[in-house]
């Protein structure tokens, strides 16, 4: 007859750590995020081939949703759209913080050569 086995404490809580995350993870591309959050503040247009079909609820970290939700209303406040506009919005909101600051806004900027695949990008991240 087999011995039964009786997991040490350390391995049940390593289990049940494991186990007690969903079992999906949505879908993500954080670098395309953060490519196409760049583009729209380096390229005054490229918000107009992104906003059809792009919302802030298809980004997957709340920071990228608050920095495209301000992208958005200046857009819609016919503002232009760049790193220091996004920035003083972001501060306006008292949520510039949150964001990771005006660094990480730059940060984003840099991470894109250029703007000519924003389209391509949103509509994965979509």
């Amino acid at each position: 007859m087999a011995k039964e086995y009786t997991p040490s404490s350390r391995n049940r809580e390593a289990f049940e750590a494991l186990t007690e995350t969903a079992g999906n993870v949505p879908p993500q591309a954080v670098e395309l995020e953060e490519a196409v959050l760049g583009a729209l503040m380096l390229e005054k247009d490229s918000i107009i081939a992104v906003q059809e079909f792009v919302t802030p609820e298809s980004f997957y970290t709340e920071e990228h949703r608050l920095i495209y939700k301000a992208i958005e209303e200046l857009s819609m406040e016919l503002k232009p759209i760049d790193l220091y506009t996004v920035t003083e919005r972001l501060k306006a909101k008292k949520e510039l913080k949150k964001v990771g600051g005006a660094s990480y806004l730059a940060q984003l900027t840099q991470k894109v050569g250029s703007a000519a695949n924003v389209e391509f990008h949103a509509k994965i991240i979509a």
